[in-house]
């Protein structure tokens, strides 16, 4: 019963046809710009809330650069894109990483998340993890408090440095925190990924 249920709604989830390679994919799965009339100008809409003209593609350098060099994006305008693929994928990085800094903050005021190398320990411990998030610049930390996660089947994703995750708390640094709240976890890993995505230089 409920395997069918899963298939059916698999079946109806909205689709999308990404500008940049032309693949089509689960809507959930695309970034979406807002046409912007008045400039007109693109605009990132991460949360697909914008009212507007959209446009999807994938959330990756390559898909974006493509966009831009095959006229994707210019079609959905229906003129001249102003902006390069850089100040584009720079503009979805930066609303991606404001996304994951509102769900941290949101897992903060409901108690969902553990701050800090002994509260991410005991609550590995009690398997209340969800996700993992540690900092590029933790190091030693990073990797052993990762390697742990991974052997309990627990989500890792790596975002911002020690004193950015600090900020987020009012600390000078934070090298690791975990995430107990499997639904804020999942758009945590979402948004991190995107954003490492976005910021990636393509060879």
């Amino acid at each position: 019963m409920l395997a069918a249920a899963h298939e059916k709604k698999a079946r109806h989830a909205p689709t999308r046809t990404c500008v940049g390679c032309r693949e089509e994919d689960g809507r959930d799965d695309l970034l979406r710009f807002v046409v912007r009339d008045e400039a007109p100008r693109l605009v990132p809409d991460v949360r697909r809330r914008l009212p507007g003209r959209g446009v999807s593609v994938h959330p990756t350098r390559a898909c974006m650069e493509r966009a831009v060099a095959k006229g994707g994006f210019a079609r959905a305008l229906r003129g001249k894109v102003d902006a390069t693929a850089a100040e584009l994928c720079e503009m979805a990085r930066l609303q991606y990483e404001r996304r994951l800094e509102g769900l941290v903050a949101a897992a903060l005021r409901n108690g969902s998340v553990a701050v800090g190398t002994d509260a991410v320990r005991a609550a590995l411990s009690d398997a209340r993890v969800r996700l993992l998030v540690v900092a590029a610049d933790a190091a030693g930390r990073r990797e052993e408090l990762s390697a742990h996660a991974e052997r309990l089947g627990h989500r890792c994703v790596v975002f911002g440095t020690k004193a950015k995750l600090g900020g987020l708390f009012g600390r000078a640094e934070v090298g690791v925190l975990a995430i107990l709240d499997e639904g804020i976890a999942r758009e945590v890993a979402q948004a991190a990924t995107r954003a490492m995505q976005l910021a990636e230089e393509t060879e």
